[in-house]
């Protein structure tokens, strides 16, 4: 194949990937506002159906960095005590990224969603070392697990 053929191959691709991303990036505002309407109800079915035991399991990966308890301390992450229907980046005494501090994000199902998914698209330049959840099932299991172990 022709090498300039390759290099706008190549351009095109890179312009095609990134327009992916940003339209991901602008809809995460509108999906999330979508679904704090339907929040209480998911969480609901998802503390009814979501296998408790597996997402205690899959929260393996998240203890060396989080807590859940109420009044245990921060450690790499924040404590998540209480996480659900809370504003991004308030908990005292945790030293937030200035991306964090900047967001608009108010946790919910369909916000802890999106973030377990791809946290990278949800909060661009967070300090947080995890690429993401890609299975939906293991993201509702956890959800449902940190719902029961956070909630008042």
């Amino acid at each position: 194949m022709d090498p300039k053929l390759n290099l706008i191959c190549c351009i095109f691709l890179l312009f095609i990937v990134s327009c992916g991303d940003q339209e991901k990036i602008e809809n995460l505002e509108s999906n999330r506002e979508v679904g704090a309407l339907s929040s209480k109800g998911k969480i609901a079915e998802l503390v009814s159906t979501g296998d408790l035991e597996r997402g205690r399991k899959l929260f393996i990966q998240c203890r060396a960095c989080h807590s859940l308890r109420q009044g245990e301390p921060h450690k790499v992450g924040p404590n998540l005590y209480g996480i659900f229907n809370s504003k991004a980046a308030t908990r005292e005494g945790f030293n937030y990224s200035d991306e964090f501090i900047a967001s608009t994000i108010e946790w919910d199902f369909s916000t802890l969603d999106l973030w377990l998914e791809k946290p990278y698209l949800l909060v661009p330049g967070n300090r947080m070392v995890f690429s993401g959840m890609n299975k939906e099932k293991d993201r509702l299991d956890l959800i449902a697990y940190l719902h029961q172990e956070t909630s008042n």
